[in-house]
């Protein structure tokens, strides 16, 4: 498990329609993925994750929101991880963008003069960001990517060129309920629980203010 420290480290180190996607991949972090990926797609919007083993309830999926992440120490920056809407029950960061493959959570009202940056993703651990006060010049890694899927409306997001390795599983800490989206989730890890992860897609779905 890596550490908020460890993470604030790798951080430092790699620190209403829908616009057409490109016609052909752009950047690294969408090579080997289909034609008409892109990291930067021209418009913004929120995800929503698409269970790939059970039937969903509409063709968009589960809406995803920033959440409390995994305890830490640091005073200066704190980790927040895509959950589900349904259970962290509200949305301070109501829309993300995404550019040159680095992925920001835009904050609301109730997070202003804060930012959040997204880093290097280890294998089993949650999409998070740590989110700070704003800076002007961040340094970000670019691991994200808008892969194109010709079979759907939506756009999947891939990390580390991967659209099939997410998953939802619930959070263990005991201070508050939480399902948060896992990479390549690890049943070693002790922040949520393996026996409840199942596989999803991530739909990246235009966002109308």
């Amino acid at each position: 498990m890596f550490a908020l420290a460890s993470l604030l480290t790798l951080f430092a180190a790699s620190v209403s329609a829908m616009p057409a996607l490109s016609v052909r991949q752009t950047g690294a972090t969408c090579t080997g993925l289909p034609d008409g990926s892109t990291d930067t797609p021209a418009y913004n919007f929120t995800l929503a994750a698409y269970n790939t083993s059970l039937p969903n309830a509409n063709s968009t999926g589960a809406p995803l929101v920033l959440g409390w992440g995994r305890p830490g120490t640091s005073p200066e920056a704190s980790e927040w991880a895509v959950s589900t809407y349904a259970a962290w029950g509200s949305n301070d960061w109501p829309y993300f963008t995404l550019t040159g493959g680095a992925l920001y959570p835009i904050p609301g009202p109730n997070e202003s003069g804060l930012d959040a940056y997204d880093f290097a993703l280890p294998s089993g651990y949650e999409v998070a960001f740590l989110v700070m006060i704003h800076e002007s010049t961040p340094v970000v890694p670019s691991v994200y990517c808008a892969a194109a899927d010709g079979d759907s409306e939506y756009a999947k997001l891939a990390v580390n060129n991967d659209v099939d390795s997410f998953s939802l599983c619930k959070a263990t800490t005991a201070q508050f309920t939480n399902v948060v989206l896992v990479y390549q989730a690890d049943a070693n890890d002790t922040f949520y629980d393996y026996s409840t992860c199942y596989p999803v897609q991530v739909n990246i779905v235009p966002y109308e203010a």
